[in-house]
């Protein structure tokens, strides 16, 4: 767990940011800005949960992610747009990773 101390502590913040954050045009940078973060993140052993995030985004705050995909202006955040996998699936993932699991 220790090894990806920064991808379990990001995604405890992105969760955070999903109960404090309304979904409203103001958000836009908060969530622009920790998307950009999270994507610097080089987690060893295993692959960024890219579309998990982005499908939690998606079911949580319907609004925010057609807000960013709408103002997305550059060509990372528009791709970022178009993921989407099952909800169930993702948040079981990024539970898994939260409580240390090594998933590739």
């Amino acid at each position: 767990m220790e090894k990806n101390k920064e991808l379990i502590e990001s995604l405890l913040k992105f969760y955070d940011l999903l109960d404090t954050h309304p979904d409203v045009v103001e958000s836009i940078p908060v969530f622009t800005n920790y998307i950009r973060t999270f994507l610097r993140i080089k987690p060893l052993g295993r692959t960024l949960p890219t579309i998990e995030i982005m499908t939690l985004l998606k079911k949580r705050k319907p609004n925010m992610f057609y807000l960013l995909k709408k103002y997305s202006k550059d060509d990372v955040m528009t791709m970022l747009m178009h993921l989407n996998m099952d909800y169930d699936q993702a948040e079981l993932k990024i539970e898994r990773i939260l409580q240390g699991e090594v998933i590739a």
